[in-house]
């Protein structure tokens, strides 16, 4: 399962974050590479859902991807390629597109404007699923928002409470995040660890998880730099059909 966070704004830019719990059936393993960066074409990708295509690693998939972006790529142009190249490995991989459900987020600048967009399968489910497209959610994401995607619903109350918190401290003469974009990197890292604490109190399997990554960037490239190294598992070689990168699937009947 997965909890990544992708939040853009005019006055912070960039900021990507995300845990690195792999859930293969029962199993939880870590080290999963959910969040990239690339320096050359300065755009930020997030991604969740089916962790293996065709009998790789989807983060292998999308780290090779970003590698290759060149210094004219746009997250339009880019959020393109990438949703044509897990499609083309969604078919080749064979399985119906639900078992396949997934996305990644991007996010950079288009024209000189702060953008977030999502490639995805489709939207949450009873919605059909089918090939990898390319969403432009957030077109203009200068005011600021985020796409929170895995263990988005325990995430969305911790949200709302931190927002509260944060003003509560506000009133007693704190101001907590500050307004430097090291504390918005940290403000997500607290929630996204929080969710992962919070299962493993309740008795869960802590399949939010592991070693939380970030990133933040701007137009001059990245500012925060606080990813961790990709792990050597290869959890596709054993039970690919049960690896993910998010939360346990509803009754959609």
């Amino acid at each position: 399962m997965t909890l990544v966070v992708t939040e853009v704004s005019e006055a912070f830019g960039c900021v990507v974050v995300g845990d690195s719990a792999v859930t293969i059936g029962t199993k939880v393993v870590y080290g999963a590479e959910k969040i990239h960066y690339s320096s050359s074409a300065t755009l930020g990708f997030a991604l969740w859902g089916n962790a293996c295509l065709a009998g790789r690693r989807v983060d292998d998939l999308v780290s090779d991807f970003v590698a290759s972006l060149g210094s004219g790529a746009t997250p339009r142009s880019a959020g393109r390629d990438l949703a044509a190249l897990l499609a083309q490995e969604g078919r080749r991989d064979g399985r119906d597109w639900l078992a396949l459900r997934g996305g990644v987020h991007v996010c950079g600048y288009e024209n000189s404007v702060p953008v977030l967009f999502h490639v995805h399968t489709g939207h949450e489910p009873p919605a059909p699923q089918g090939p990898f497209q390319l969403y432009e959610d957030y077109p203009d994401a200068s005011a600021g928002c985020h796409l929170r995607n895995g263990y988005y619903k325990m995430f969305s109350g911790l949200f709302d409470g931190m927002q509260h918190y944060a003003a509560q401290l506000r009133v007693l003469g704190y101001k907590w995040p500050y307004e430097a974009v090291e504390d918005r990197v940290s403000y997500f890292t607290i929630m996204v660890d929080t969710v992962a604490r919070t299962l493993e109190a309740a008795g869960r399997v802590p399949a939010v998880g592991g070693m939380v990554s970030s990133f933040a960037f701007n137009r001059s490239g990245i500012q925060v730099d606080k990813r961790v190294p990709k792990g050597t598992t290869n959890f596709c070689a054993h039970g690919a059909a049960n690896a993910s990168f998010r939360e346990p699937p509803s009754n959609y009947s």
